[in-house]
């Protein structure tokens, strides 16, 4: 009796875990990161919803579970997201005390302008991803630039910049960039094909995002730092809560 007992407790929750609702990620997701699953549907291994990011859509996002991951010691998840303007791919695979997702796809500039509304900017142009992988470990240790790796080619087209400044609007048109990766979750964003960098990309611990924008930079966009430093050299540094 008691083995019976067991062996349908187990076939419990085999069923529930098969088949637990979607709806059960909207309590997973850090609400630190803004990010919210509208009118899910499906389970918690194949299903759909709409995607918010700070309460606006980013589109219909969909998840299936890729079992083949189970054998690389992972709980890896294919992830579809669609919208007006952008269409990506993402591998998410989750390990032991560390996360890795890989994206592929590209997206309007249009896509992020009313994130960037918040700072007077907006861009036009198109972003690529070519596979762009970052792995990083659940626990951040403060005080320190958040451990992880970055990988991949993530472009923009180039386009107009159109920008506030002390209530002044500004425009620039910048060329096709690129952001190349380095040690750690940094990039260096240069015009493709020159070697003087124009931006400078940090993930920190704290969840923030530091940018660093050299002379060269500010020059391009109409509005040249008035100091002697070099066209590399960082003379306006930026940091923001990313997550």
């Amino acid at each position: 009796m008691g083995r019976t007992l067991v062996v349908i407790l187990l076939l419990v929750v085999a069923f529930a875990v098969a088949f637990a609702p979607a709806a059960i990620l909207r309590h997973a997701l850090p609400s630190a990161a803004g990010i919210e699953l509208a009118a899910p549907a499906g389970t918690l291994w194949n299903g759909r919803a709409t995607a918010l990011i700070d309460g606006r859509s980013a589109g219909n996002i969909r998840w299936r579970l890729v079992p083949v991951t189970f054998l690389q010691g992972a709980l890896g998840y294919h992830i579809d997201l669609d919208g007006p303007g952008h269409a990506i791919e993402a591998m998410l695979r989750l390990r032991p005390g560390t996360v890795r997702f890989a994206l592929q796809g590209s997206a309007d500039a249009d896509a992020f302008n009313d994130w960037l509304d918040v700072y007077d900017i907006a861009l036009s142009g198109r972003f690529s991803f070519d596979n762009v992988a970052i792995s990083a470990p659940y626990r951040l240790e403060q005080g320190q630039g958040l451990a992880g790796t970055a990988s991949g080619a993530l472009t923009w087209s180039g386009g107009t910049v159109h920008y506030r400044l002390a209530g002044e609007p500004y425009r620039g048109e910048l060329p096709p960039l690129e952001a190349a990766f380095g040690d750690g979750l940094e990039a260096i964003v240069r015009a493709q094909g020159q070697e003087t960098p124009m931006l400078f990309i940090e993930l920190l611990s704290n969840g923030h995002i530091r940018l660093g924008m050299t002379k060269l930079l500010t020059k391009m966009l109409n509005n040249p730092w008035p100091g002697r430093e070099a066209d590399h050299e960082v003379v306006l540094e930026v940091e923001e809560q990313l997550l």
